[in-house]
Order: C-alpha cells, then sequence, then structure tokens
C-alpha cells in the first residue's frame, strides 16, 4: 500500500534509519489494514493515492510533487500547518499519521524482539516472559455451515456476558456464548504491545469516532474488556442509583434485589483495597493530592495474588499471573462448568427476529490459524452459523450492540443514540526523580476532588495508569521529529494524570453501507468546560507533587513551568488558544455506555427496567450500552450488576 508514501510519512515525524523506515512503512501499512471500518481503510488509501501523485499532492500539500519527493523539511512544514488548520479535515489527516507513525515507531520489534528507539527512552520493553503453560476454557470448533439450537445465546463474553451465560446456565438453560475476538491466555500475554493489541483490542487499538477526534479502547477477546481492563471495581454510586431512580424512573436500581446483585458480583470477583501498593505515578498523584488537601482513596480491584510490582504495568496487555478475576477466570468459567457452550472468533451479523420476536442469531466464523500467534489470511474460508434459541442476550459492547440491532432492523428510535464515552484527556509532568511511568500497579488511588463540578455529578475522576510506547505515542504533542525525540528522552522522569470525564451531553452510533459501527461524538462546550476545568486541576496536583514541568495532550504542545509569574491563568489561556476540538487535543475512550439505554419509553429508550427490548420480545441487551446514561466510575462493577439482576428475566422468557 503505497509503501514510498507511507515512508516518507515516517521520515516526516521521526529521525530514523533507511532500514527502520521502512519497517515502520510496513507496520502503518498493517495498522491501517486492521482499522475495524472498511469506510476508513478505503479513505484512507485514497489520500495515499493522492499523495503519490503530481496532481493529488498539489491538492492536498499545494505543492505539484508527489510527497515522498518533497524535501524532508517542506513534508514537516506541512504537517505543523495541518495540525493547526481551520479546517477538520486536515487536522485529521495529521491525528491519523501522527497516531500509526508514532505507534510504529515506538513499537515495530527487530529479529530479536527489541525497538532501537527504546535505549534512547529508556523503557525496557518486555520485562518477564509468559508462564509456559495456561488452563484453557474449552470451546466448540466449528469447521462447516453448522445449526445450532439452545435456550439462550450470548452475544459477547465480557463484563455483562459472561455474567449473563453463568447465570443462565446456573439456572439449567442450555447456554451458547458467541465472542467475536479469540481466546487468549496467560501463556499468550507477551507484553509486546502490537503483538497484543491486535490479539487482544478492536482494531488493534485503531478504532476511532468518525472525526478520529476519540480513540476507542475495547476489549475483543474471549472475556472482552475484563482481560485488558485496569481492574478497577467501582460499586454503582449511591448517588448515581438514585439520579437514575429519580431522573428516569428506574427504581430498580435503589432496589434490595440490585444492591444484592452489586454483593454478588463483588464476592465472586473478589474486589478489595489490599493490593494498592503505590507505583511511582501514584506516589506522584498522592503526594499532589495530600499537599493541596484534596480527596484521595485507595482504589478497589478485583485481583488476587497480585503482584503489585514492575509487571503488573503490563496488565493493559493481559495478566500473565492471572491475578485479575476476569469473567475467563470466574463467570465463564462457572458457566462452562454449567453445560455452557463457547464458540470464539465468531462475529454475529444479525439477531433473526419471528413474529415480534427473537428466535436465534445468524453469525459467520473466521476459520481459525493453528495458535492466536498466527494472522489469519483476509481472503479465508468463512464458516456459517445459525443458532436457534428461546432467548437473545447481546453484550457485544456500547459500539457493537447498537450496531447489531441496526444491522437486524430492529425498530425504534432510541437506538445508537446517547452515546457516552467518558473521554479522557492527559496532563503530564516532568520530575527530577525517576518516575518510570510504565510499571506498577496498574490503579492503586484516584480523586473524586473534581467529579461534581455543577452539583450533579457532573465533572472528572482524577486516575492515573501505566504508560507504555503505545500510549506515547498517542498523548505526546508533536512538533517536529528532533522536538518528539527531546520529550520521548524524559520518559523515564515523566508522570500522568488523566481526567476521566462523566460526559452529560452524547453522541451516535450508526453503520455504514457495510454493516460496520460508525461513531459521531464531540465534546458539547457544556461538557468541555468540565474537562478544561479537571485539566487545569490535574496540573495543580502535578506541580504540588513537585512537577519542574506540565504539558497537555493538545497538539499545539502546551506547556508551564513550575514558578512562572504568569500562573495557572497563562495554561489555562494557552489550553484555550490550543482548542479542544478533533485533532487539536487528544481524548480517548475506555468506557463506552448508554447507546441502548434503559427507560421506560419506547421513544427515549431501548429496554425496559427488565432490559428486554421494548419492540423485540426475547431480546435482552446486558451491557454498559443498557446505561442510562454515563456512570461517572469505571462501570465493570455496574454492568455486572445489572446483567446479574436482569438474567432473572432472561431465564423466565426463555
Amino acid at each position: 500500500m503505497h509503501d514510498a508514501v507511507l515512508e516518507a510519512i515516517v521520515d516526516t515525524f521521526v529521525e530514523v534509519s533507511p532500514a527502520e523506515r521502512q519497517d515502520r512503512g510496513r507496520t502503518m501499512a498493517d495498522l491501517i489494514g486492521r482499522f475495524p471500518s472498511a469506510v476508513d481503510r478505503r479513505a484512507l488509501g485514497r489520500v495515499l493515492s493522492l499523495l503519490d501523485t503530481p496532481a493529488g499532492a498539489l491538492l492536498i500539500t499545494g505543492r505539484p510533487t508527489r510527497f515522498q519527493d518533497q524535501p524532508q523539511p517542506r513534508r514537516i512544514a506541512v504537517m505543523q500547518a495541518w495540525a493547526r488548520s481551520r479546517l477538520p479535515i486536515r487536522r485529521r489527516l495529521f491525528t491519523a499519521f501522527k497516531r500509526l507513525t508514532l505507534l510504529s515507531h515506538l513499537s515495530t520489534l527487530d529479529q530479536d524482539g527489541r525497538n532501537a528507539a527504546w535505549p534512547q527512552l529508556g523503557y525496557p520493553g518486555p520485562i518477564s516472559a509468559p508462564p509456559p503453560a495456561a488452563a484453557a476454557l474449552r470451546t466448540l470448533d466449528i469447521e462447516q455451515d453448522t445449526t445450532l439450537t439452545c435456550d439462550a445465546v450470548v452475544v459477547g463474553s465480557g463484563a455483562g456476558g459472561g455474567v449473563a451465560a453463568a447465570q443462565l446456565a446456573a439456572a439449567g438453560k442450555d447456554v451458547i456464548v458467541l465472542e467475536q475476538g479469540r481466546q487468549v491466555n496467560e501463556n499468550e500475554f507477551t507484553q509486546r504491545e502490537l503483538e497484543m493489541l491486535d490479539r487482544l483490542y478492536v482494531g488493534a487499538g485503531t478504532a476511532a469516532t468518525d472525526d478520529l477526534g476519540v480513540v476507542l479502547l475495547a476489549g475483543q477477546c474471549l472475556g472482552g474488556g475484563t482481560v485488558v481492563n485496569y481492574s478497577t471495581s467501582f460499586r454503582t454510586p449511591d448517588w448515581l442509583r438514585r439520579q437514575w431512580a429519580e431522573r428516569y424512573g428506574l427504581d430498580l436500581f435503589l432496589s434490595d434485589e440490585y444492591g444484592a446483585a452489586l454483593d454478588a458480583v463483588c464476592d465472586r470477583l473478589s474486589v478489595n483495597i489490599d493490593h494498592n501498593r503505590l507505583s511511582g505515578r501514584e506516589q506522584v498523584l498522592e503526594r499532589g493530592l495530600e499537599a493541596l488537601g484534596w480527596h484521595v482513596e485507595p482504589m478497589p480491584r478485583n485481583v488476587k495474588g497480585c503482584s503489585q510490582d514492575a509487571l503488573c504495568g503490563f496488565c493493559g496487555y493481559g495478566c500473565q499471573l492471572g491475578a485479575k478475576q476476569s469473567t475467563v477466570r470466574t463467570y465463564l468459567a462457572d458457566a462452562a462448568a454449567g453445560g455452557a457452550r463457547i464458540v470464539t472468533d465468531c462475529r454475529v451479523d444479525r439477531v433473526v427476529v419471528e413474529n415480534g420476536r427473537a428466535t436465534g442469531v445468524e453469525a459467520t466464523i473466521r476459520a481459525r490459524a493453528s495458535s492466536s500467534r498466527e494472522p489469519v489470511a483476509r481472503d479465508e474460508h468463512r464458516i456459517r452459523l445459525r443458532v436457534r434459541s428461546g432467548v437473545v442476550a447481546v453484550a457485544a459492547g456500547s459500539l457493537e450492540t447498537p450496531a447489531l440491532l441496526l444491522r437486524s432492523s430492529v425498530s425504534g428510535p432510541a437506538i445508537g443514540r446517547g452515546l457516552r464515552l467518558h473521554p479522557v484527556s492527559a496532563m503530564w509532568g516532568v520530575f527530577e526523580e525517576s518516575v518510570r511511568p510504565w510499571e506498577g500497579t496498574m490503579q492503586a488511588v484516584y480523586s473524586d476532588q473534581l467529579a461534581d463540578l455543577d452539583g450533579a455529578h457532573f465533572g472528572a475522576k482524577l486516575e492515573t495508569a501505566p504508560v507504555h510506547p503505545g500510549l506515547l505515542a498517542l498523548g505526546f504533542p508533536w512538533r517536529s521529529p528532533a522536538a518528539f525525540a527531546t520529550l520521548a528522552r524524559r520518559y523515564p522522569h515523566i508522570s500522568v494524570i488523566g481526567a476521566l470525564l462523566r460526559d452529560r451531553d452524547g453522541g451516535r452510533v450508526r453503520v455504514d453501507d457495510d454493516g460496520a459501527a460508525r461513531v459521531h461524538y464531540r465534546l458539547s462546550e457544556y461538557d468541555r468546560r468540565h474537562l478544561r476545568e479537571a485539566l487545569l486541576g490535574a496540573a495543580r496536583v502535578m506541580l504540588a507533587a513537585g512537577a519542574s514541568e506540565v504539558f497537555t495532550s493538545q497538539s499545539a504542545g502546551v506547556s508551564f513551568r513550575a514558578g512562572d509569574p504568569a500562573g495557572l491563568d497563562a495554561l489555562a489561556a494557552g489550553m484555550d488558544r490550543a482548542g479542544y476540538d478533533p485533532g487539536q487535543i487528544t481524548l480517548a475512550s475506555f468506557h463506552q455506555m448508554a447507546s441502548c439505554r434503559m427507560g421506560l419509553s419506547p421513544q427515549h429508550s431501548v429496554v425496559g427496567p427488565d432490559q428486554q427490548c421494548h419492540t423485540v420480545r426475547g431480546l435482552f441487551v446486558m451491557d454498559a450500552s443498557a446505561f442510562p446514561d454515563a456512570s461517572g466510575v469505571n462501570p465493570m462493577i455496574t454492568i455486572m450488576a445489572m446483567a446479574h439482576r436482569a438474567s432473572r428475566f432472561a431465564t423466565a422468557a426463555c
């Protein structure tokens, strides 16, 4: 795919040898091929084709010379101009090329499994080999077009799907679980970023909103997000339970039944605060919060026997110790023990609806490679699977669940609407001490100091998380190859605080002509003000902890030095000039919610209090898409408690 253009793009963003430039270009081509949407793959391919011709380059860059034939200073100037452009399409192109290049540059491995940039970064790369063997759940091998029958088919195996499968199986129902990703276990968790992104995340971590304004990080493997999340296990807050009951008429959230479901889930997942040894990042966060007199508490986590050391920093790419109590180790294991059948590499194409009732699903299975380490050819044979069932429980996540309902022609004006993303942006701090931000406990402490900025519990949580080169590539600003290299060399002395925004205003999920999910989302002015205030608060925490400098994740690279007499007003003014629109600031979403929301009215919601679809009997939604709106806390426990309770209704409907 336009090798010369891709290599020129690499040469524009980073300083590498010709051989490395070729390797990075090949990695970029591979990442583009992993885009979840064929529409996006084709669109970027057309841009590369234009850059590969004089006429196309004139149209895009203003010079009638192929991009690869333009001198490097000119190409750098083009990218700098695109980053600051008032035209969203130019900022979008800059964002795409920057992310793809820097991720490729910092994560492509040589034959020895190393990266040439790591010594300059001070980054160790993988620090331990995976264990030689791991227990695996038995999955059903399907090698030809097949029809299966069962009482209940569960689409998705993450927080909601895992719990639903276990509860239905425990009630004596014949259950089939269909998972789009593969089963990847401890013996395959290599700590190699690109490898694990490809095995464990949607689109190898390349998924984003339609304008690239928000990176969408979601698990796609057996166990879903519970395998790759940061083990953060907040119960549904009491204020949220009251708010959802009062605002949406959903009294179930105040019921003893829902409270019992929370208790059951936390017990099964071994949620505790006994595994909270502070990493360097957490020490910075706690020190700054305490210096300001701000709220700080230990993070509840679903782990057993967690080492809480350097090894834990890689847990977002799978826990080699098996300490994280994912659904693979808990609810899916329970479901399998109860007789549930599990099918992986299986994309559900549509729900079958007959006479207003869900009667099963139609799906496609990828022909398997001999192991999950081997890629599957794109022209592979596809196997058709039909499952006939009494109940369909959809738990494919808040992007894929509405897409599946839309592909299935399920009626209802609210499907896909109201999407919340908990958008996160980062404030970075530079310290004299060595922080080594990639290692240590995933998340040990947090602060709710800024979580209620309006009296209605809209605001931001302050959290931190391990920063490996992939996130470094996402969040660091880029001004030139030399400036990025200089900043990256400070990596071991940099810490990060993320502002996890409870967004009041939502986006939408649609499907494109190929049936793939398309996500439209823009920060409202209301939510933007809260993000701005939270980032400034994070800067205060960093400075109180002793940072010599702080900087944002904005393309303009806004920074502030400790002791500047202009004060934080100067930082705020710089942030405002740099902007908060797509391409101007890096936003990521680890939590997608509320795209098939629960409510009483079919006009404004998709499912009722029993989580059954208003318009299709026997069709239940069991994931975060059923949230009425944003939870404001990491959503895993809420998803599970809702699915635990709703499984009673699904059981009765079988």
